[in-house]
């Protein structure tokens, strides 16, 4: 990581208000007792005046006192900053919000980048993304599965409309992927590989089938006791999140 960019003040604003957005949002007790030892910052995060109290009862001044800490821990610690970039409950906020960011350090994302929630968006995928990344961060990739199934299919069924492709009455995630696959004109062609880029959308059509089934029987989308696996949610996550990426470029979102 280059961590002389975390001390260059006419760099680090952007990084300082993203990381202050994301610990607001998504830390316990517990998770500010961590990186307290993680840092060195403990007796700074226990003895602070406000720190503790002013998250527990959701007072109006948290977030500056948040702000402060992440000062001191510049001042003090730089090294300690750069750790507390890669949290586990920071990092995946800092992916969807300042990607060009943690490149700019040298940090390669792990994972397929989230899909911010763009203009053309319909209110509620918007919602649906925006609560599907916010889950990610704070109780893991099970809990976004619902939202992001509900993201991919309405965004599915707007592009159908929008193009004027007919769909059934109540028509499956499948049905409008298949849908605009076959009769979006902007997918039509498929470039010089198109043999072998329609065998990787084919693929995702499967995927995107699958996903009915994870969402309705292993997600908490309802109360479902046998919930997928952690890696394997992730799994679905960087999926979905690729058809998003690619359709928005192929459609010219």
């Amino acid at each position: 990581m280059n961590e002389d960019l975390l001390q260059d003040p006419s760099w680090n604003g952007p990084l300082m208000i993203a990381l202050q957005q994301s610990i607001t949002e998504a830390f316990t007790k517990s998770d500010w007792n961590q990186v307290g030892h993680l840092t060195g910052m403990h007796a700074y995060i226990i003895n602070h005046s406000r720190l503790l109290r002013s998250m527990d009862w959701g007072d109006d001044d948290y977030g500056d006192c948040v702000f402060d800490f992440l000062n001191c821990l510049q001042q003090r610690n730089p090294q300690a900053l750069a750790r507390l970039v890669e949290h586990q409950k920071i990092m995946p906020a800092l992916e969807g919000s300042v990607p060009h960011l943690l490149n700019q350090l040298g940090i390669s994302i792990g994972h397929v980048p989230a899909v911010a929630p763009f203009e053309s968006a319909s209110d509620v995928v918007r919602r649906a993304l925006n609560d599907a990344n916010q889950l990610i961060v704070t109780n893991g990739a099970q809990s976004a599965v619902d939202r992001l199934h509900t993201a991919i299919h309405g965004y599915l069924k707007a592009e159908c409309e929008a193009s004027g492709i007919a769909l059934p009455q109540g028509a499956t995630l499948t049905q409008a992927f298949k849908a605009l696959r076959s009769d979006h004109p902007a997918l039509s062609t498929l470039g010089a590989y198109g043999a072998e880029v329609g065998k990787v959308l084919q693929s995702f059509a499967s995927v995107l089938d699958a996903l009915n089934l994870v969402r309705n029987h292993g997600s908490l989308a309802h109360p479902n006791t046998n919930l997928i696996e952690a890696p394997e949610a992730f799994l679905f996550v960087n999926a979905v999140r690729t058809v998003f990426h690619y359709l928005n470029h192929k459609l010219g979102h």
